[in-house]
């Protein structure tokens, strides 16, 4: 076998494997911090996932169409909770991103 060869394949395989991991300890990160934040969110207003993601999902309906309704389907089927707190999060999201669209 040509040695610089096997050298440079090694070399990008280095490479390629280390850039994968960076990318997969980005992913783990990222979730993490998700699941965090939604956990603080449902803790401290009582505001469940579902209604997160149904926030999510009509944000983007408003950008994204046939992805923004399926998210927004998907926790619980756009039902609205009486709760006040959980409608008062909720609004406050809404107002924060009409903010920054704007």
């Amino acid at each position: 076998m040509n040695l610089p060869l096997v050298i440079g394949a090694l070399i990008v395989s280095l490479l390629l494997l280390w850039w994968l991991l960076s990318v997969i300890k980005a992913s783990f990160k990222t979730a993490f911090l998700v699941v965090a934040v939604i956990f603080a969110i449902q803790v401290l207003t009582g505001v469940g996932p579902q209604q997160i993601f149904a926030q999510v999902g009509q944000w983007m309906g408003n950008s994204m169409g046939g992805l923004g309704k399926w998210l927004q389907n998907w926790g619980d089927k756009g039902k609205v909770d009486p709760d006040a707190k959980k409608q008062a999060a909720l609004w406050m999201f809404e107002v924060i991103t009409n903010l920054m669209d704007s």
